[in-house]
């Protein structure tokens, strides 16, 4: 059986990231001021925590990968349906937004990941600075679990425990691990993967520097 491949689903969505970047940052930049009457203005003020963050970001993101895939004809269709975010060339995929912590692991983080009808998964990856609001640095990708052959592959949100003893709260967020055995399963769209070092398992994004 011929596996599916995403190159075209790829290179459309690498059509449209940078489009719906400069959209969601520029509405960014006119809301928070507005709701604060100009005394926030940046989003470390309003979320301090990462995941508030992200979680202000993603629906207008998402929202504006439409928008820039109307503007310059591109086949991508955002679905307000239970499993899956958007159908790229025929093909359902779940949106996972994430912004970057230092040393963060996997290739994104989700909640209510239990929910996920598809395997196949459009990551993006975000790195911004904290004082204009814009974005420095970008991974995306596609990542097709069901072509997976190692057990490691998967979201995982097992709670793990601290040097104490006690359970770390992951507060209901799992992360998406792709095994080094798993490497075609990933098709890549903007930046690239760090190059396997040592005993490492699992892959971490690499990051293309841009300016949205």
């Amino acid at each position: 059986m011929k596996l599916r491949t995403y190159s075209q689903q790829a290179e459309d969505l690498k059509k449209i990231i940078p489009l719906a970047l400069k959209r969601t940052t520029r509405k960014i930049n006119e809301i928070l001021p507005l709701l604060s009457e100009g005394k926030k203005n940046t989003l470390h003020e309003w979320f301090p925590l990462t995941v508030d963050k992200t979680k202000f970001i993603a629906p207008i993101f998402n929202g504006d990968l439409e928008l820039s895939a109307e503007e310059i004809g591109v086949d991508y269709i955002s679905e307000e349906a239970v499993g899956y975010d958007c159908i790229s060339q025929g093909v359902k995929l779940e949106n996972k937004l994430s912004l970057a912590q230092p040393k963060s692991a996997g290739l994104a983080t989700g909640n209510n990941h239990s929910k996920t009808k598809v395997p196949q998964v459009f990551c993006t990856k975000l790195q911004y600075d904290i004082d204009t609001n814009k974005i420095v640095g970008i991974f995306a990708a596609i990542v097709d679990l069901s072509k997976a052959t190692n057990p490691l592959t998967r979201w995982k949100d097992e709670q793990q425990k601290d040097a104490d003893g006690e359970v770390k709260n992951n507060n209901g967020f799992s992360t998406l691990y792709v095994h080094r055995d798993d490497r075609h399963c990933i098709t890549t769209i903007l930046g690239d993967l760090k190059p396997l070092r040592g005993n490492s398992k699992f892959y971490h994004a690499s990051y293309e520097s841009c300016i949205y």
